[in-house]
């Protein structure tokens, strides 16, 4: 630790007769650390499940943000007697350069990934995209919030509310979709959170806070009532691969498209 902080050039703790304890530059250090060293596992996880990649897997790109519920009740449930070729998981993490790294790593280091479906970005990227899946979007309601009880969501009812939601760059299609809400409904402030995990989760649960998700994510957190707005807004869901895709991804492909006939 001294070496540590010698090379910084200030300290870390603060040393006292009771303890130490981190100082604020500390505290801050620690929290930017560990995002290098998740970002290093990520990496190294990735790069293993490449290296150990079998001839006959199908690579599948995944980020944790959405579509949660649709893969596991769907895409898992494959009968292996019909279906027999190995897939393996590469998560790619959130944040706006992961999804363009997942979609240029499609054909190379991956076969195919899941996420909104957007015509444009398959075209930005050369890449083929079908929709598989459509999902309304909700709000996320903690179950102490004033308006839990309701069965949906109305106008008057998110007036002077402050709703959590995806920052704005993620995807052109959710950003059009919130977009179209703050057209229809008023008086509600937004603050854009990173991504969905549980971290944020707590975090509007603890402050009382509605988050606006997909109802695909309605399992994802005990916490939350996921109740729809009074006026319908939807998010497509669609499969990114390959011009060039082989025969294993495209089965693989095929078969995720009949479940959601």
């Amino acid at each position: 630790i001294n070496s540590l902080e010698e090379s910084l050039g200030f300290p870390l703790f603060e040393r006292t007769l009771k303890g130490i304890k981190l100082t604020s530059a500390g505290k801050a250090f620690y929290e930017d650390s560990k995002k290098l060293v998740q970002s290093y596992n990520n990496a190294a996880e990735k790069a293993k499940s490449i290296s150990e990649n079998k001839s006959d897997s199908v690579r599948i790109g995944i980020m944790d943000t959405f579509a949660d519920e649709f893969m596991l009740a769907n895409w898992f449930s494959a009968d292996e007697e019909k279906y027999k070729t190995h897939s393996n998981m590469l998560f790619f993490g959130t944040s706006n350069e992961n999804i363009s790294n997942m979609f240029q790593s499609i054909g190379k280091d991956i076969d195919l990934c899941v996420d909104i479906y957007d015509e444009q970005a398959a075209k930005r990227f050369g890449l083929n995209a079908v929709k598989i899946s459509e999902a309304k979007i909700c709000c996320a309601v903690p179950f102490n919030h004033r308006l839990s009880g309701k069965t949906e969501i109305s106008f008057d009812d998110l007036c002077g509310e402050k709703i959590a939601t995806l920052k704005k760059g993620r995807s052109l299609v959710w950003d059009n979709a919130i977009s179209s809400i703050k057209e229809d409904y008023f008086g509600f402030n937004i603050f854009e959170i990173e991504k969905f995990n549980i971290k944020t989760f707590n975090r509007c649960e603890n402050e009382n806070r509605i988050m606006f998700v997909t109802e695909n994510s309605k399992k994802v957190y005990p916490f939350f009532k996921c109740i729809p707005l009074s006026k319908t807004y939807s998010i497509p869901f669609g499969l990114y691969y390959s011009k060039n895709a082989n025969e294993r991804t495209m089965k693989l492909i095929e078969l995720i498209k009949s479940f959601s006939r």
